[in-house]
């Protein structure tokens, strides 16, 4: 069974497969819009996926939509229904792609989640381990992307 990382102080995300390698790295973040989630930011541990083999669909999913194009792995957080890893607003007028605000989610990049929808269908996702991660770190990824482009 396939799994996730992501590490809050490096933005990142990775996968890893059934045997443990490595099969991708990209940059995410945990940025959330404080006025409408009423996550903060993730806290450090590991979650078990509700979605194992194909990411939960929304109307319109696209490059631009809220989820990307590939929709949403959900995962099981404490006290919030929903929270998962998704791409989407890539072309944002205001922090777009990977620096968007979300309600408590982490998002990658439309990349990211090709690999790991293709991913899933042989080697279903099953955690997400969430480290390094704390209110500073998360909110911290839009000006860490100033320092890093892309």
């Amino acid at each position: 069974m396939s799994s996730l990382i992501y590490n809050g102080a490096t933005h990142l995300l990775t996968l890893t497969d059934s045997k443990g390698a490595k099969l991708g790295t990209w940059q995410a973040h945990n940025i959330t819009d404080s006025h409408l989630s009423t996550v903060d930011y993730l806290h450090n541990g590991t979650y078990s996926f509700l979605d194992t083999r194909s990411a939960h669909p929304h109307p319109g999913d696209n490059i631009n939509g809220p989820y990307g194009s590939y929709g949403i792995f959900r995962f099981n957080y404490p006290k919030h229904q929903g929270v998962g890893v998704h791409s989407g607003r890539a072309n944002a007028a205001r922090y777009p792609g990977v620096i968007h605000p979300t309600l408590g989610c982490v998002r990658t990049s439309d990349d990211a989640m090709a690999i790991i929808v293709k991913t899933a269908k042989t080697d279903p996702l099953t955690t997400i381990t969430v480290q390094s991660n704390s209110r500073e770190t998360a909110q911290s990824g839009a000006a860490w992307l100033k320092t890093h482009p892309q």
